[in-house]
């Protein structure tokens, strides 16, 4: 393949701290120059061709790849997750791992054939036959719910009425006819009973006749889909540095998974496999939105992201065997402050890169540094993000533990956080905002001193461990801010005072544009990188609760 047409290529100078064999972790990552210079290059290109310019205009996730080629030229690659205008290929973008779009090819025909059976499946559930059977089978239940518990509680009136006869001392024929009257009724419950079960039993056996076509057309639908599936990410062909080819399929099914629908076409995958198949040496990548906003995720132009880790988590894992992935550098400091300690809780000064308590990684925890300090007897109670310092409590005895996490969920205990947002971007234009709904009590555009944000959250789990905003189903989290001041570089300080606890709620309400429209500095995660930043600029600074043995409000403060 001819790379020329798909390499553009950058100054020697954008070089500097590139090394063969070495490439930037793409979970975590701050873009270097020359990723962000690729990206510039690549946005510029776009914004100069009316084509491209609609293309990516809804929203799209770009990549770039910084390479070598044979001659040792410096470059890089540029691509797009998924489809762009209904296209897979486009001029100047690396191709598809593996083209699907090929009109008589293989996927088309097997596409086609679910077209049609979920076409007939469609036709089967609105057929006026089936409709109509269903609305008597519900209606004749209905009917008969209403006719027997009516029966049931005439034939209780009738029972106490004979019971007080018979207790005033009725005649041996009318006691007769009051045990034959029992007898009747009973019959007639027995009678009607059966004729409304008769009567559901013939429009079930109707029913049954178009259930088992609607089974079995659903069976064809998830054998086929599963098969084609399969089909498809045996096909997705990928290769490593170490010479190394498998199947995407074969890649997650060493790990017990399957892939998710979509692995393979985003840009990071796309780009690495176009340069192992060509000979250029990967040096450096980063993902980048391009577009509109997205109502939901966290997604503002030109901002970078890391990859995606359910679908591109298994597959760079082994697209990038070979090299050395390197880390962005973040200060990390281990020194654990204990700001106060009794019988019953401890409150600390968590640093910022320590998990609040152990997790898969093997990271030291606060959670681990304690039980050091004090004995095993330590409990969590509500957590920091990893990257979040400040101050957190943890309780010594289970009673504790208990009291305090109540006074979390009931909302009584009272938390501030120091942040600093980065410079903002153009303010979201008038077609981002058609495709979103906005819950800021306080417009952000204005820059008000201070305001409400109420943002329901829920997990991304096709980009884990982000968070999205979730009109539907997302829970309710609302968060306080007042603005401190704005600094000489852009940047801005500011208070939280979250009413919810969601995970990456302040993150997300800064970064989201129908939040702040500004991620926290060093929010790697929700593209805040800015440079000359190397942490996560926030910082849970006061933390207030009732002691849970005493009932004393207690304040702690570390107002770094």
């Amino acid at each position: 393949m001819e790379t020329q047409t798909y390499l553009q290529y950058l100054p020697e100078e954008f070089a500097l701290g590139l090394k063969e064999g070495e490439i930037n972790n793409p979970f975590r990552y701050e873009p270097c120059a020359a990723v962000r210079e690729a990206a510039s290059g690549l946005m510029a290109r776009i914004g100069e061709s009316p084509f491209l310019s609609e293309a990516f205009r809804p929203g799209k996730m770009l990549g770039v790849l910084v390479v070598r080629d044979n001659s040792g030229k410096l470059g890089y690659l540029s691509g797009f997750s998924g489809l762009a205008a209904g296209k897979s290929r486009i001029e100047g973008f690396v191709p598809p791992i593996f083209d699907l779009t090929e009109p008589q090819g293989h996927y088309r025909k097997m596409e086609e054939e679910i077209s049609g059976i979920v076409c007939r499946l469609r036709e089967l559930e609105s057929d006026c036959g089936y409709l109509n059977l269903q609305s008597r089978l519900s209606e004749t239940r209905s009917q008969m719910s209403l006719r027997l518990n009516d029966m049931r509680s005439r034939m209780e009136c009738s029972r106490l009425a004979r019971e007080t006869e018979r207790e005033v001392g009725a005649g041996p024929e009318r006691l007769a006819e009051l045990v034959k009257q029992s007898q009747f009724e009973k019959a007639e419950f027995k009678r009607v009973k059966k004729r409304f079960e008769q009567s559901i039993a013939e429009l079930e056996s109707g029913l049954t006749v178009y259930s088992k076509q609607i089974g079995l057309l659903r069976q064809q639908h998830r054998e086929l889909s599963d098969s084609l599936q399969k089909w498809i990410f045996n096909h997705y062909i990928v290769h490593n540095s170490c010479g190394e080819e498998v199947s995407v399929w074969d890649i997650f099914a060493a790990n017990g998974l399957v892939p998710p629908g979509g692995t393979g076409d985003c840009a990071a995958p796309k780009l690495l496999e176009f340069a192992f198949r060509n000979g250029l040496k990967p040096l450096a990548m980063g993902e980048f939105w391009y577009g509109a906003s997205s109502g939901t995720a966290v997604r503002v132009q030109g901002h970078f992201y890391p990859s995606c880790t359910s679908k591109c988590g298994p597959l760079l894992g082994f697209m990038l065997k070979g090299l050395q992935l390197v880390e962005s550098a973040s200060e990390v400091s281990q020194d654990v402050q204990v700001l106060h300690s009794d019988n019953d809780i401890i409150v600390v000064s968590k640093p910022s890169g320590m998990p609040s308590v152990p997790g898969l990684d093997g990271k030291l925890s606060v959670l681990d540094y304690l039980k050091t300090c004090f004995g095993e007897d330590v409990f969590p109670v509500h957590r920091l993000d990893m990257d979040t310092s400040g101050v957190i409590v943890y309780a010594r005895t289970p009673e504790a533990q208990t009291n305090l996490q109540k006074q979390f969920e009931e909302r009584t205990v009272s938390k501030t956080y120091r942040a600093r947002l980065c410079p903002p971007d153009k303010t979201p234009s008038a077609s981002d905002k058609l495709t979103m709904k906005s819950s800021v009590t306080t417009p952000v555009s204005a820059a008000p001193d201070s305001g409400t944000i109420s943002l329901p959250l829920s997990p991304d789990y096709d980009e884990r461990p982000r968070q999205k905003v979730d009109f539907h189903s997302g829970k309710e989290a609302v968060t306080e801010y007042r603005i401190l001041g704005t600094n000489p570089d852009g940047t801005t300080d500011i208070n939280f005072h979250p009413l919810t606890g969601r995970t990456h709620q302040l993150r997300v309400h800064s970064a989201h544009a129908l939040g702040l429209g500004r991620p926290i500095a060093g929010d790697l995660l929700y593209g805040g990188f800015f440079p000359g930043v190397n942490h996560l600029c926030l910082h849970a600074c006061s933390l207030s609760f009732d002691h849970p043995a005493t009932g004393d409000r207690l304040v702690f403060d570390d107002g770094q």
